[in-house]
């Protein structure tokens, strides 16, 4: 069967149409997107070439003789298929091609199309990107703009060509042929295959757009992070005084491929108990507590739950942040966290420099009353510099009570006397945090004081620790 579509441009009406319908999909069924892989591909890799080939040609390919002279529709040169024959030369005219083709014929104009649509887009994102020094809020390479730009060219060109087409004689017009007959005269093995081959193209064009409507579920994950308090993966909090309370942001990303539940729990110790809580905007984090909450994400969703908590236990914990998923742990993050009594932790305004004063390796839980009997007390000093300047600390100690030894680490002097207290001068890099080599205070009975000055930035932080000494050899 043969069928010839010529005297109305069919083909242009539908590119016309189909992208229309592409248009209102995206508006009135964002969801859906089936419809929208399906006559978005056509839209973008064919249309805008088939609508440009179309406008520049829209007659149909013609044949002349060697001589120039036009060949009819019908005559000797044809051969059974209706085409001209040009594989020949004759000896009259010295073996040069009886017939030369001008124009497109529909294999030619398919492989232009695609090939012209991939370049034609591209530019029309081009001139996309020009537009965004003008306004940057609202023009440039943004969803929107590219797709009414694409319909336009579309719209705009088929329109061309079905002008274009109609200008030109009937006869000559481009036609859409489809030839679906087999030839009478070929063997039956040869129909056989002819039908098999059709028959593969029509199951592979079914996969390839099966594999695209329905692509295949992907590896399922969950994503869990934490931020700081800007809502960024920078400025968590490190150090808190009692009772202070300071924030954080807890994200959870589904990739699970269905709804889930899960459950968030704040933890600084194994042995506390699960308190329910139904959000996260402030509670209590202690060594005996921990708050516990649950959500719900649905399916490729992100929640971003913001928590202001407060940490009741003075030390140096791991605060640890923990996922639940159906029932078990199922991902750990966790944040170092310093917690002072007032008076231990100073903020140098405006730098924000900070310094604190702790005991053993930084711990305040470590920073006792005095020394005992396995070895003499130990406290340490630590700094952050959160500016991009690199700053000389200057950290004078120096006791109010009896004396007797202070070995002070190096570098610095290994022993005060009353009146002249140690002196430690180091260098503190921009964005750094320091913390001092321990200090052993071996102390005689009686009552002490600590006192610790921290110069820096041009200002000073001031700490005082009382240290009592009795019935100690």
């Amino acid at each position: 069967m043969r069928l010839t579509v010529r005297e109305v441009p069919y083909d242009l009406y539908a590119i016309m149409v189909l992208s229309t319908l592409l248009v209102l999909s995206i508006v009135l069924i964002p969801g859906v997107t089936s419809v929208r892989v399906i006559l978005g591909l056509p839209f973008i890799l064919f249309f805008p070439g088939y609508v440009l080939i179309s406008a520049l040609y829209p007659e149909r390919k013609l044949f002349y003789d060697h001589d120039g002279k036009r060949l009819p529709d019908a005559g000797p040169e044809k051969d059974d298929e209706g085409e001209y024959d040009d594989s020949e030369g004759s000896e009259a005219d010295g073996g040069e091609g009886k017939v030369t083709g001008k124009g497109l014929d529909g294999l030619e104009r398919l492989a232009l199309s695609l090939g012209l649509s991939i370049a034609v887009t591209p530019l029309i994102g081009l001139v996309l990107n020009w537009t965004y020094d003008w306004d940057p809020e609202h023009l440039g390479i943004r969803l929107w703009l590219v797709l009414t730009s694409i319909f336009l060219f579309n719209v705009i060109g088929a329109g061309v060509a079905v002008y274009r087409r109609a200008r030109v004689p009937l006869e000559d017009r481009f036609a859409m042929v489809l030839d679906i007959s087999l030839p009478r005269d070929s063997p039956p093995m040869e129909r056989l295959l002819t039908v098999g081959i059709v028959v593969m193209m029509v199951l592979s064009v079914s996969l390839l757009v099966y594999i695209i409507v329905v692509p295949r579920q992907g590896e399922s994950f969950t994503e869990f992070y934490v931020l700081g308090h800007t809502g960024k993966a920078d400025g968590y909090p490190s150090s808190f005084v009692l009772g202070e309370e300071q924030s954080i942001y807890i994200g959870i990303g589904n990739h699970e491929h269905r709804d889930k539940n899960y459950t968030i729990v704040l933890s600084i110790g194994p042995e506390a108990r699960n308190q329910t809580v139904a959000s996260l905007d402030s509670v209590h984090i202690s060594k005996l507590e921990r708050p516990v909450l649950e959500v719900r994400v649905k399916k490729g969703g992100t929640l971003k739950v913001p928590c202001n908590l407060t940490v009741n236990d003075i030390g140096h914990h791991k605060l640890r942040l923990l996922l639940f998923m159906d029932g078990r742990e199922h991902r750990d993050l966790h944040i170092w966290v310093r917690v002072f009594k007032t008076g231990y932790l100073e903020v140098l305004q405006p730098s924000g420099i900070k310094a604190f004063l702790a005991g053993q390796e930084g711990d305040p839980a470590r920073l006792g009353s005095g020394p005992t009997d396995s070895g003499p007390m130990i406290v340490s000093i630590g700094l952050t510099n959160p500016t991009a300047d690199d700053l000389m600390v200057n950290i004078t100690l120096h006791l109010e009570g009896p004396y007797k030894a202070l070995p002070f680490p190096s570098p610095g002097p290994a022993r005060i006397s009353p009146g002249n207290g140690a002196y430690l001068e180091v260098r503190l890099s921009g964005g750094s945090t320091m913390l001092t080599s321990d200090l052993g205070l071996d102390l005689e009975n009686g009552s002490w004081t600590i006192m610790i000055d921290v110069r820096v930035g041009g200002g000073t932080l001031h700490f005082s620790h009382p240290v009592v000494v009795g019935g100690l050899q």
